[in-house]
């Protein structure tokens, strides 16, 4: 799975009593508890890397079903799906079954994100309702903290915002993005919640791999 890592340097204190700050800290908890909970969930995201912007599509179907795309710029898009115990691949070639080392490693990452709780979850404000695509959503901003290692001055603060749908109480929004004015997002998660969405085992599935 892809990730989108946060650089961490010294930010200003916010004027938020320690309660507040925890209370927005489970309220964004609570989400992506009830978003584990769901049946299935998607998530389609757009990530900035020096190669250009990559895609991930994934949709999950818990405890053990994923169907994932990743499209890279000048590549062709590299498909996964994970079915139970056995996982297949392919990029623009025939499917093949991955060998169960590497299954075992995708099943860890399929219950990472829609199983276990998170183990760090991160400190956050409220930052009331805004409006993203039309649409009101309660917003939660990431306050981040000083650590080792901090990238020097002048470096932009990278922030995540988690947008929840106020009628659902489901996460709908992931983005993150640098301070300042007309700054473009890094990374940009989308999450939907399909009523019928249903992952089968790959119709045309290899043989199992040697042991």
């Amino acid at each position: 799975m892809q990730r989108c890592a946060m650089a961490c340097v010294v930010v200003a204190a916010f004027a938020v009593p320690a309660l507040a700050d925890d209370a927005c800290r489970q309220s964004v908890v609570d989400a992506f508890n009830k978003q584990r909970a769901s049946r299935v969930f998607t998530m389609a995201s757009e990530l900035k890397t020096p190669s250009g912007q990559v895609e991930i599509t994934v949709e999950y179907q818990p405890p053990d079903r994923m169907r994932q795309v990743i499209t890279a710029p000048g590549q062709a898009p590299l498909e996964t799906v994970l079915y139970g115990q056995r996982a297949y691949s392919r990029q623009g070639t025939a499917w093949n079954e991955l060998m169960p080392a590497v299954a075992q490693t995708i099943i860890a990452q399929v219950r990472e994100a829609t199983i276990d709780p998170p183990k760090e979850v991160g400190d956050f404000e409220c930052i009331g309702t805004k409006t993203l695509d039309g649409k009101e959503y309660l917003a939660y901003r990431s306050v981040e903290k000083q650590a080792a290692g901090d990238a020097g001055p002048g470096t932009p603060q990278l922030h995540r915002t988690i947008y929840v749908d106020p009628q659902t109480g489901l996460p709908a929004q992931n983005i993150v993005v640098a301070d300042g004015e007309g700054a473009e997002p890094v990374f940009k998660a989308t999450y939907g919640y399909p009523e019928h969405l249903e992952i089968e085992d790959h119709p045309d599935a290899p043989l199992v791999k040697m042991r």
